[in-house]
């Protein structure tokens, strides 16, 4: 069951409310949600990297020096919360995922930087649940969208499986001239689908 802090939504994007945001975060029933840190580049590179977890985030293979700026520039930016979720027990990293592109004036943020460790696939609703409690209960935001790619079928499933909704789809708007599907959940849609999926969330205990 997912445990979250109370706090009040902020009225708008600073790094001090972004720091007080980030003191307590969600945990479920094997995982927890933390900050990315500098020593996960390494980590992150290897995931972008490889020719399947990667094959839809970039055209180019990422260098260390890249994630490093990219987590410096990421640190200064008050409408990105950039995360691990990793295993309650050994602290092994099970998936990145952030919530960006947030506008807390429209109360809407993007689901981004997903990559699930192969090793970690049986818990990526759970991944899921941790971000949407973060962004639902303790942003106050009303809506999630997440952009994907019409030829990344597993990622098209998983959106429709937990209850995303089609917001829009725009033609040839990815780098590789494929079509990008918005998919969108409301905060009002968030507790049932939650219900129609909650198996998922049962304790699969690390592998």
């Amino acid at each position: 069951m997912t445990t979250h802090a109370g706090l009040e939504p902020p009225g708008l994007a600073t790094l001090s409310t972004k720091a007080e945001n980030l003191k307590r975060l969600p945990e479920g029933n094997n995982l927890a949600l933390r900050e990315i840190r500098l020593d996960d580049s390494a980590q992150i590179i290897a995931w972008r990297n490889d020719p399947v977890l990667g094959k839809f985030m970039t055209r180019e293979k990422l260098t260390l020096t890249q994630q490093e700026e990219f987590f410096r520039n990421y640190r200064a930016r008050a409408d990105d919360y950039y995360f691990i979720a990793e295993f309650k027990s050994s602290k092994k990293p099970a998936a990145s995922i952030a919530l960006a592109n947030l506008d807390f004036a429209a109360k809407r943020g993007e689901v981004a930087r997903l990559i699930v460790d192969p090793g970690a696939r049986l818990f990526v609703a759970e991944v899921f649940d941790l971000l949407l409690a973060f962004a639902f209960v303790q942003l106050g935001l009303s809506v999630v969208v997440a952009n994907v790619q019409n030829k990344n079928v597993l990622s098209k499933s998983l959106h429709i499986r937990l209850g995303f909704q089609i917001e829009k789809i725009a033609a040839k708007a990815w780098w590789n001239g494929d079509d990008v599907i918005t998919f969108r959940m409301s905060r009002e849609d968030y507790p049932r689908l939650k219900q129609a999926w909650s198996a998922l969330l049962l304790d699969a205990r690390e592998e």
